[in-house]
């Protein structure tokens, strides 16, 4: 994007943005028609185009755009609005188009975990082992973001432990105000004084973990917890500050997560996203009784993520049943890669597996490895994009890479998953084979659509 260009487009966004809310519904397709005008490169215009089509469908995902501009805090809504089309979607795409030139990977975004450090001790979570001396240093996580940039991402999801337990991260925030911070919590640390700074900085979006409603919720993360997020939604919507969900799909809590009332209490609450992620057996002590059944797998594809997005004004994303939309898995750093607290560099959040470490090489160095080459080239892994994770849909691949590469486990018990669990993994892999597969066949494959494996 030229100079000139991507002033006038920040010009013209700072001029517009303010009007969003408060205009009229023609004038707001009007404005998505200029949006469509002004965009540069095939993907932008796709989104642009798609954004138009919807909302003359008044599409439920439209009604929630148009909420947000005119409900969210306008230093959030300028900042993000800015970023997301201006650094993410249109520079930083053009950045990600020449690094693939050059045959570099482009990851949409980084994850990064700047402590392992939390102040709850949730069952079967391990940070109680976690100090200060355990987490990733500044001007490290300062250098990654830079180089970050340069290959055109400008999205980065903050882990942990408890992002909020560092306060120096407020530094990094500032730092790099031009691009966008996706921060999962537990949501206990959100006071109303943190919400208004959260206002301020105008770049973060949080993302509270929540298990469901108050029993299931407080089960997993102790008495009270509930409450204490409830309360802590209050402080965002209150300041304008848009968040989101993360919820951990069990055999347990499956059906609150498919449910209505759910997610009618999060809408309620000002909640403008979600993610659903199925519980995976890694870490300390896992436990495979708790990974959401072949059955209960079918009926997420069901009445989950999908059908809540088609329904109501709440953007709610599956990483197992979207995969189809993104060709599958985007580990490895085809989307997106981990750098943990110790600054090993995980091909995904689940993986708690490396073969190098961000301190001793750079960003571009540890996203040519030969084993993130390999996890990329063999994507999709399968010819079903219902079943897209190398870790409980086709096990024997994690552990062929874990294998030929000699990557070293970067969590005590985290060779579990290659080991012990081997066996009880294969049979849950066919089991979700047997139910899933007759799912890809009639909703996918009969209508043309390709996984792209040859």
């Amino acid at each position: 994007m030229s100079g000139f260009k991507e002033f006038a487009i920040t010009q013209a966004s700072k001029r517009l943005l303010p009007l969003l809310g408060k205009v009229s519904d023609e004038s707001f397709e009007k404005f998505l028609i200029l949006a469509e005008k002004l965009a540069s490169g095939d993907y932008p215009k796709f989104v642009a185009g798609y954004l138009l089509e919807s909302w003359r469908k008044r599409h439920p995902q439209m009604i929630l755009l148009r909420n947000a501009l005119r409900d969210i805090n306008p230093n959030c809504r300028d900042t993000l609005v800015t970023n997301l089309l201006l650094r993410c979607h249109w520079h930083g795409h053009e950045l990600r188009e020449k690094a693939r030139a050059q045959g570099l990977p482009a990851p949409f975004t980084i994850l990064i975990s700047p402590t392992m450090r939390c102040n709850l001790r949730c069952e079967g979570c391990y940070a109680a082992y976690y100090s200060p001396r355990d987490d990733l240093e500044l001007n490290l996580i300062d250098r990654v973001l830079g180089e970050a940039k340069e290959l055109g991402t400008y999205i980065a999801v903050i882990l942990g432990g408890e992002p909020f337990i560092r306060q120096d991260m407020w530094e990094i925030y500032k730092r790099h105000h031009d691009m966008i911070f996706h921060i999962f919590t537990n949501g206990t640390l959100i006071t109303r004084e943190v919400a208004q700074r959260l206002a301020e900085r105008g770049n973060i979006v949080p993302a509270i973990s929540i298990e469901g409603f108050e029993e299931d919720t407080d089960a997993r993360r102790g008495k009270g917890t509930f409450q204490k997020i409830m309360q802590a939604m209050d402080n965002l919507r209150e300041a304008g500050v848009p968040f989101g969900f993360s919820s951990m799909v069990t055999s347990r809590n499956v059906e609150t997560l498919i449910g209505d009332e759910f997610y009618d209490m999060l809408i309620e609450k000002g909640c403008y996203l979600g993610w659903l992620f199925l519980y995976m057996p890694v870490g300390r002590d896992p436990d495979p009784s708790l990974m959401p059944t072949p059955e209960q797998r079918r009926l997420l594809r069901e009445r989950g993520a999908a059908r809540i997005r088609s329904e109501k004004p709440i953007w709610v994303m599956d990483f197992w049943n979207d995969a189809p939309y993104v060709t599958g898995c985007i580990a490895g750093g085809r989307h997106f890669f981990h750098i943990n607290s110790k600054g090993d560099v995980e091909p995904c959040i689940f993986q708690h597996f490396a073969v190098d470490n961000i301190k001793e090489k750079s960003l571009k160095e540890v996203l040519m490895s030969p084993l993130f080459r390999e996890i990329r080239s063999r994507q999709p892994f399968h010819e079903n994009l219902l079943r897209p994770c190398m870790i409980i849909d086709h096990p024997h691949i994690l552990r062929e890479m874990v294998a030929k590469y000699g990557a070293r486990p970067t969590e005590p018990g985290a060779e579990a998953i290659v080991t012990g669990l081997a066996d009880e993994l294969d049979r849950y892999a066919a089991g979700v084979a047997r139910e899933m597969d007759p799912v890809w066949e009639k909703e996918f494959a009969s209508r043309g659509f390709s996984s792209g494996i040859k």
